[in-house]
């Protein structure tokens, strides 16, 4: 004997543990039919959590909630091997078009010889975004929003990764900043933010839109710039030398600075991030004891 969807309701609604079990549990309760994959009842915690009617959904196939078949795909691998399944990670599709996390469970329920499958579903959207924003908040500078070291040393092996498959080289850059500490002994911290900020900005525009720029700490930056030539890299660097010397206009006056730059490239110099930061560190210091304001290769 086959239940409608109308029958289903009213189990839920005239029988008094199906009901409280529909309004009390804190989980979003979908009952499906095995036969077609059709959505037959929704507790109020499910419609809530899509901001759906039920009547907007019942009748429809599942399937269609889903933000990506494969999550399903794999739900319903792990139901066929282990003839049940427990807090998997997927996400649905709400009703405006957002996409919503949550901890996905399934089950068979036989009522009346007919096949129903039990998906319960917990919201852990609001989880998943305080996550974003902690791993925002760990890969990227909190004074200047560039990544942070930890973050490049990722994008240099993802770096090295597509160089072996194009047989192409990247450059590691390692600025360090001329003269800051006079900014801030002279004109305070708060001066030289605003100078660390703007030459966030300035570092932004002296590179190409693909480079990737991080800060060290203090007054040091990096960049990676991939798919480049000794010839190009140099440029680049060069660019940036005069984009920073030129002047920063502050509330109480303006500053000079400039910056010193290393360059170590791949493979050349180095196959892994340690390597290679540390050959673009060296580069830099040398220039430090030659003058300053300028760019130099590493010769390791």
């Amino acid at each position: 004997m086959k239940l409608s969807i109308s029958t289903l309701e009213q189990m839920f609604s005239q029988d008094h543990r199906l009901r409280v079990f529909n309004d009390t549990v804190p989980a979003g309760i979908l009952v499906i039919s095995v036969e077609d994959g059709r959505m037959v009842f929704s507790n109020r915690f499910f419609n809530e959590i899509l901001d759906v009617n039920a009547v907007d959904i019942l009748g429809h196939r599942w399937r269609e909630l889903f933000v990506d078949p494969e999550e399903r795909n794999q739900l319903l691998q792990g139901f066929a091997e282990r003839g049940e399944v427990r807090n998997f990670e997927l996400r649905l599709r709400g009703r405006d078009g957002s996409e919503i996390w949550g901890l996905a469970s399934l089950s068979e329920i036989p009522i009346e010889e007919e096949g129903l499958l039990l998906f319960a579903f917990v919201d852990i959207t609001a989880q998943k975004e305080a996550e974003a924003e902690l791993r925002a908040l760990a890969d990227h500078d909190a004074l200047t929003g560039l990544l942070t070291v930890r973050r490049f040393r990722h994008e240099i092996e993802k770096a090295r990764t597509r160089a072996e498959r194009d047989s192409s080289r990247f450059a590691v850059l390692f600025i360090d900043l001329d003269r800051f500490k006079t900014v801030n002994d002279g004109m305070g911290h708060e001066a030289g933010d605003l100078v660390l900020q703007e030459v966030a900005r300035r570092l932004q525009r002296s590179v190409r839109t693909a480079d990737t720029i991080a800060r060290v700490g203090g007054d040091e930056f990096l960049v990676l710039a991939e798919r480049i030539t000794a010839e190009l890299v140099e440029r680049i660097a060069a660019r940036i030398v005069a984009d920073l010397g030129k002047a920063f206009v502050l509330p109480h006056g303006s500053a000079h600075i400039g910056a010193s730059v290393g360059i170590a490239l791949y493979p050349d110099n180095g196959l892994d991030p340690h390597t290679l930061i540390r050959a673009a560190d060296l580069a830099m210091y040398a220039i430090k004891h030659t003058g300053r304001n300028t760019t130099a290769f590493s010769r390791r």
